[in-house]
């Protein structure tokens, strides 16, 4: 699920490259976009749903965890919103778009030293 979010820059560093004027095209690459951003943003709030039923055994307080987990991650999506626009001033549409999907390898690494349970989420017979 990590990967589909690649598809997100590459469809904006070929926009900021293309610059189209029709309109299906744009309206193509939104929709691809926010396709593959819902997509991978389901396989966050999944493993925020995991991480706070792992926390503890029989963990009381697993709410509580939630939404200490979706605070943060407003706030790792609110930080980076605070810098893309000076970010993108220095570097151009062209450079910044490009440094957003060298920068999407990191949650590629981080995707793969995660350790998940294989059962979870099955249904327990």
């Amino acid at each position: 699920m990590t990967l589909v979010m690649a598809p997100t820059a590459i469809v904006y560093i070929y926009l900021s490259y293309t610059q189209p004027d029709n309109l299906l095209i744009i309206i193509a690459c939104v929709m691809i976009e926010q396709f593959c951003y819902g997509f991978g943003f389901t396989a966050y709030m999944l493993f925020m749903m995991y991480f706070a039923s792992d926390a503890g055994a029989g963990n009381k307080h697993q709410a509580s965890h939630y939404a200490i987990c979706t605070g943060l991650m407003a706030l790792s999506m609110m930080i980076p919103g605070l810098l893309a626009g000076i970010m993108q001033k220095h570097l151009g549409y062209h450079h910044f778009f490009i440094w957003v999907l060298i920068c999407s390898i990191i949650p590629l690494i981080a995707v793969s030293l995660l350790k998940i349970d294989p059962q979870y989420g099955r249904k327990k017979i």
